[in-house]
């Protein structure tokens, strides 16, 4: 069975963030999912935002030790280093999505009558 395209690339990112499964909703038009017996692990949200923030630090932190030793003439490739730059830059590009909407979530929360 093949993924999409865009569900492929966003299991690719939610391995550099170090978002858990269960954060993101699989349940795609024509993509069969397996069945699940146990319920799922329920996550804290502290510990997600935590996880997330350490693996946006780690990725700019590989960045910058990749630039150093390229720029010091060690045996580093200068694809390697554009490619780290390159998650780096994603990474913080989800995050950065993902904060918006989960603020315009809470501002349409907030702006609901009762």
């Amino acid at each position: 069975m093949s993924v999409p395209f865009a569900m492929g690339a966003i299991q690719g990112i939610q391995g550099m963030i170090g978002l858990p499964a269960t954060i993101l909703n699989n349940n795609m038009i024509g993509v069969q999912q397996p069945q699940q017996t146990a319920a799922p692990d329920r996550v804290d949200f502290k510990e997600l935002l935590s996880t997330a923030v350490k693996s946006i630090s780690d990725s700019q932190t590989g960045v910058d030790d990749a630039v150093t030793k390229l720029a010091a003439g060690q045996n580093i490739e200068l694809h390697d280093v554009m490619l780290a730059a390159q998650k780096a830059d994603l990474t913080l590009q989800l995050a950065l999505n993902i904060k918006n909407k989960i603020t315009d979530a809470y501002q349409s929360i907030i702006s609901m009558s009762i």
